[in-house]
């Protein structure tokens, strides 16, 4: 079913799709969501709804209430009557969406809570969370408060029932306390993003109140943890409850971390018993040096019991979890690192790869194998692509995209563009091929590259003519991303195109600048200008863009 403001849908609210579903249905059901803010109140109480919207700054769902707010009765509404979205419904799936509360800061508002998940087997991926405090609550609620004699809201007499949540490639924001709870939830390359209040302590990213008998809280893998607030001004978390389990593996943690990185909440017993954890974390604020005493730093064979399955048990009715590589069509990726999933401990700079599942139903899976600083010749010779063509199969796609590398002058990196070069590129058409698999070529991504007139200046050279030539003789089809980022950039201009470049400057001066490497915001565009060209080719693939569907 498709939901559009403008009544090209089924429904033009999202409440009424939700509403229209049958109590007893068991089966999923995928909500289709075309672009628009839908202010609603929304509550999702019945099992195996999947949202779907088309990007996740296209299609808002935002309400404004607050805790401070009153009642016609003169009460104050309360942190858990704030929500703009209720999940309750376990194996819930939500794919480009963002949840939003509007009401404002906390220091006037209060307590504002933009969704509510209170469920089991819920996921979102490439979603955004905005907020201001208490941003995102993963219940239960704890089984009792502290200071009043009830929580309030809709579930504070309802059973209080384990919850389970992963957040994949999302952006959550906020300043205190802005995600909190009870539910073990898993947080996997998403960004981490702390408001700026202008305070000695801007905040608290995390406020968990594990219950005693869970072995895992908040985990987050491989996230990056942003903020414009002055440095050292905000912790890691502090402990709701007592046992609150906390652990940051492998991520990237900007100079507003304070030192300390954790705060006890003033609870005596919360030092003994929460456990907040960190291992391989990089950036300013992970130095671990001044960090408080009763932290752990893991070992490397603790953190590696730290998988995904060991976390959650079983992923048995998960709605993607442990599916994925059962998914219809695969596309596996080749290339540099203007393509690849860029790991935290390398700073701001991504790869357009990690951006490209959002333009996909769920029917595909992106399988990302560039790496950094390969050429077409040492991606061959140090076997990476041997280990794609074992994985291959008929109907696959391998998206292949060098030429940055192959202008170096190393000897185990250089080629010549119509000569070496063409035979290392079809080395993997054929390999491809020869699987029964789908080659498409890819010219290389424009570097940042303009004179002192701001004109736009070529510094690939002939790669990416030698890349269209070997697309006619091979019949291979080629998405063109040096004319499209050309032209992006022309358009743009010079001084705009630094938003799309890992310009750390645009931050901090004290930072380099990269011409090369993008931002979260420019591998997202040049991702973008990927499914752009696989709609222009009428590659079957088309039929899995979500815009196919909305």
């Amino acid at each position: 079913m498709i939901v559009a403001k403008d009544g090209t849908g089924s429904f033009t609210t999202i409440q009424e799709a939700i509403d229209s579903i049958t109590s007893t249905n068991q089966e999923r059901i995928t909500i289709y969501i075309k672009d628009g803010i839908y202010k609603e109140k929304l509550e999702i109480h019945k099992p195996n709804i999947s949202f779907v919207g088309t990007h996740r700054n296209k299609v808002k769902i935002v309400y404004d209430d607050y805790a401070k707010k009153e009642f016609p009765n003169g009460e104050n509404m309360g942190t858990f009557w704030s929500y703009s979205t209720i999940i309750t419904g376990d194996g819930f799936y939500a794919k480009n969406i963002t949840y939003e509360n509007s009401a404002g800061s906390g220091s006037i508002v209060g307590q504002a809570i933009a969704a509510y998940v209170d469920a089991d087997r819920v996921e979102f991926h490439h979603c955004s969370f905005l907020g201001s405090q208490d941003t995102l609550f993963t219940g239960p609620l704890p089984p009792k408060p502290i200071e009043t004699s009830r929580f309030g809201g809709p579930r504070d007499e309802e059973e209080k029932r384990a919850g389970r949540s992963y957040f994949s490639h999302c952006y959550i924001e906020g300043d205190i306390d802005f995600i909190f709870g009870s539910a073990t939830s898993v947080f996997k390359s998403c960004e981490i993003h702390s408001l700026n209040r202008n305070k000695e302590i801007n905040g608290y990213i995390t406020a968990a109140s594990t219950p005693y008998e869970e072995a895992y809280g908040y985990v987050f893998f491989d996230c990056f943890l942003t903020s414009d607030a002055k440095p050292r001004s905000v912790y890691l978390g502090r402990p709701w409850r007592d046992y609150a389990k906390t652990v940051f593996l492998r991520c990237w943690m900007d100079e507003h971390i304070k030192e300390t990185g954790w705060h006890d909440w003033d609870k005596p017993l919360a030092r003994e018993n929460a456990y907040y954890a960190e291992y391989d974390n990089h950036g300013p604020g992970a130095d671990m040096d001044k960090r408080t005493p009763w932290v752990h730093i893991l070992p490397k064979e603790e953190a590696e019991n730290y998988k995904i399955e060991t976390i959650f048990g079983s992923l048995q009715n998960w709605p993607t979890l442990g599916k994925l590589e059962k998914a219809g069509v695969h596309i596996f990726l080749a290339g540099d690192s203007t393509m690849e999933e860029v790991k935290a401990d390398q700073g701001n700079k991504r790869g357009w790869g990690e951006f490209l599942s959002p333009f996909f139903i769920d029917g595909v899976l992106i399988i990302n194998e560039a790496r950094g600083g390969r050429s077409s010749k040492s991606f061959i010779n140090e076997g990476h692509l041997n280990l794609i063509l074992n994985r291959i199969m008929p109907g696959d796609y391998l998206f292949i995209q060098f030429g940055h590398n192959d202008q170096k002058a190393e000897e185990e990196r250089a080629t010549d563009p119509f000569t070496t070069y063409q035979e290392y590129l079809s080395v993997f058409v054929e390999g491809a091929k020869e699987k029964g698999a789908i080659p498409v070529l890819l010219t290389s991504i424009n570097r940042r590259t303009f004179d002192e007139d701001g004109n736009f200046v070529n510094s690939l050279g002939s790669y990416p003519d030698a890349v269209r030539q070997l697309g006619d003789h091979l019949m291979v089809p080629v998405i063109d991303l040096y004319e499209k980022t050309k032209s992006l950039y022309e358009t743009i201009g010079a001084e705009e195109t630094k938003k799309l470049f890992a310009w750390y400057a645009l931050t901090n001066p004290s930072y380099p600048t990269d011409d090369t490497h993008f931002s979260s915001y420019g591998a997202e565009k040049m991702a973008e200008l990927v499914a752009e060209g696989i709609e222009e080719l009428g590659l079957p693939l088309r039929e899995y863009l979500i815009k196919k569907h909305v």
